[in-house]
């Protein structure tokens, strides 16, 4: 006759106590698995502003000039080019650069708002590889636009409220560029009136060698959040001027933009609003704890804490002002 034997099982006891040490393991492992991709999210953030640094240089070589912050002509029907779209040819994108045709008037010319593709897209609506932060969650494209994570600096430059509800933080004379009260949004085709490398529809165009501070201390573009302002960061062109640009004058990270009558919520990022007040909603901002990066007028990119001392950042947004710039 045969004996079964008889196999004991866990008490549950044993099986709490396994399921406890589970949870802990994962608890320990989860955050170290967090801060891997969030690392890897940074570097790849890192990476599309270095793509940015090198398409900017190689059109400055072939120039001798940077690209103009925007390029307007009234045969695009007020429509105009953005930075960003010269130096296409520059970041491995010629394909797409080739498809505008700078001649053509009307929409389908360069500003391409009827441009209709083989692919079903309108050229407006076309991303590249490097234009996207992967912590950005700002959708693109934004309905007719396609969307960047990165805009050009303004620099130090005056940026009104547009409905007086808030107060500005700067303090005209000290660090923003406003001689006679010119370019206050940055609008203006006179380099002179610019604080930084870019102006939204600066067609006077700037060289490395405009920028005296040196290019290892001046901001040249930097990360922003399309989804937290009404500006958004459209980086083909905008009506009448670019739109992808950002100003140093709001403090890094700034996450609101006041309450305002014209406020409304963003979902992707609800510490956030979005709304037509030119004096907060044009700052740079990021999606990572604690800072941004930033592209320098060297080429090098640098991850720049939000808690940068207000007076260095003006600094590091200004391209002329012969001031000193501190750490960071």
């Amino acid at each position: 006759m045969k004996k079964f034997q008889r196999f004991r099982g866990f008490t549950l006891i044993e099986l709490l106590v396994v399921i406890a040490i589970i949870a802990v393991l994962i608890a320990l492992l989860l955050p170290a698995v967090q801060q891997a991709r969030e690392a890897a999210r940074r570097s790849t953030c890192k990476n599309n502003l270095k793509q940015y640094g090198l398409a900017l240089h190689n059109y400055h070589e072939t120039y001798n000039t940077l690209p103009p912050g925007a390029n307007y002509s009234g045969q695009w029907n007020n429509y105009c080019v953005g930075w960003q779209v010269r130096i296409l040819p520059f970041a491995d994108q010629s394909p797409l650069y080739n498809l505008m045709d700078f001649s053509a008037g009307g929409s389908v010319g360069a500003a391409g708002v009827d441009l209709l593709l083989p692919n079903g897209k309108y050229l407006r609506q076309m991303d590249t590889p490097y234009s996207k932060c992967p912590t950005d969650a700002s959708p693109s494209p934004d309905g007719n636009w396609a969307q960047a994570s990165y805009g050009g600096s303004l620099g130090s430059q005056r940026t009104d409220s547009a409905n007086g509800a808030c107060q500005p933080y700067f303090t005209p004379g000290t660090h923003f560029a406003n001689p006679g009260g010119s370019a206050g949004h940055g609008n203006t085709t006179e380099k002179r009136y610019i604080a930084g490398i870019f102006g939204r529809v600066l067609s006077e165009k700037i060289t490395f060698a405009d920028i005296t501070d040196g290019t290892s201390n001046t901001i040249m573009v930097g990360e922003i959040l399309p989804a937290c302002s009404d500006h958004g960061g459209g980086w083909w062109h905008f009506n009448g001027m670019a739109n992808a640009h950002s100003s140093t004058s709001v403090p890094i990270n700034t996450m609101t933009t006041c309450n305002a009558p014209y406020s409304r919520p963003n979902p992707p990022f609800p510490t956030c609003t979005a709304q037509s007040n030119w004096n907060l909603s044009w700052g740079f901002r990021s999606g990572h704890v604690g800072g941004a990066h930033f592209l320098l007028g060297d080429g090098s990119v640098r991850f720049i804490s939000e808690n940068l001392d207000y007076n260095t950042y003006q600094n590091l947004g200004t391209r002329n002002d012969g001031k000193v710039i501190g750490e960071f």
